[in-house]
């Protein structure tokens, strides 16, 4: 059969991304220290096109995908894009996936174990440089100052959902960002709570009041502390409980001036 993705495009428009979406595969998330994870992920792979290229080969991606089990930290990232480009015979390449990690929490009395489901996404990409952005969300609880303070007892509490996106040299895992997320709040949401457990949250809770844009800055501030991390997006929504809306809070700050905005902030990581 002709490979009619080889001939000659005449209308010298370069394309941008060219690719597949929407890829469903197990991955194996490796955790240094602890056995790696296995998740199921759902994946887009783009390269760039030359004018005078007509298309690209879209199996090569499969392919390539195949032979790379271990895309979502940035050494199996980059080695990913890196055949990406020569498969394709590209300039650039890029990879966006999204995942659940599961992480185990132990609730604080009953000391029973469950997992705790954390969304996670990787967006990749590799030109002149490699780009790499790391993001985990973890649901917390916070309980409300101004009411606390108001009925001068307990206030009332809702759920959070943090989400943190960082750059960052050397390893770090999803579980420290959770763990970042964790200790910015009044207190961890535990999946497996018996009633034991239920009055040692709450207290621990009203002892940690916090507002919303208290817990964006506890995040924030344990981040700046991390040299490691060069970049960062903290994301927080609080799913009020005694209002018909949500509130929600963000900061984005850069521990390094030339660090290039990822895609989704001021501009585009591929």
């Amino acid at each position: 059969m002709a490979s009619i993705q080889d001939r000659e495009e005449k209308r010298g428009i370069p394309l941008d991304r060219v690719g597949v979406t929407d890829v469903v595969r197990p991955i194996v998330v490796a955790v240094p220290g602890s056995d790696a994870q296995t998740a199921t992920a759902t994946m887009s792979l783009f390269v760039d096109l030359e004018a005078a290229k007509r298309g690209v080969h879209m199996s090569r991606f499969i392919e390539v995908l195949e032979r790379h089990p271990e895309p979502a930290t940035p050494d199996g990232a980059r080695a990913l894009l890196e055949e990406l480009r020569r498969a394709l015979g590209a300039a650039r390449a890029a990879i966006e996936m999204d995942f659940v990690y599961f992480v185990s929490r132990t609730a604080p009395v009953s000391k029973r174990t469950s997992a705790m489901a954390c969304p996670a996404t990787v967006e990749a990409s590799l030109g002149d440089d490699f780009d790499y952005v790391l993001t985990v969300e973890a649901p917390v609880m916070t309980v409300c100052p101004c009411s606390s303070e108001a009925s001068g007892v307990t206030g009332h509490s809702q759920r959070g959902h943090v989400a943190v996106s960082a750059r960052y040299r050397g390893e770090l895992t999803v579980e420290e960002l959770v763990e970042t997320i964790e200790d910015s709040a009044s207190s961890p949401v535990y999946p497996l709570s018996k009633s034991e457990d239920e009055r040692a949250i709450v207290e621990r809770a009203a002892r940690a009041p916090a507002l919303i844009e208290d817990l964006a800055r506890n995040v924030a501030e344990r981040l700046d502390s991390d040299v490691r991390i060069t970049w960062y997006r903290v994301e927080v929504k609080n799913l009020e409980s005694i209002h018909d809306h949500n509130v929600y809070a963000c900061v984005e700050r850069s521990h390094e001036e030339d660090e290039p905005a990822p895609k989704g902030a001021s501009g585009d990581s591929a």
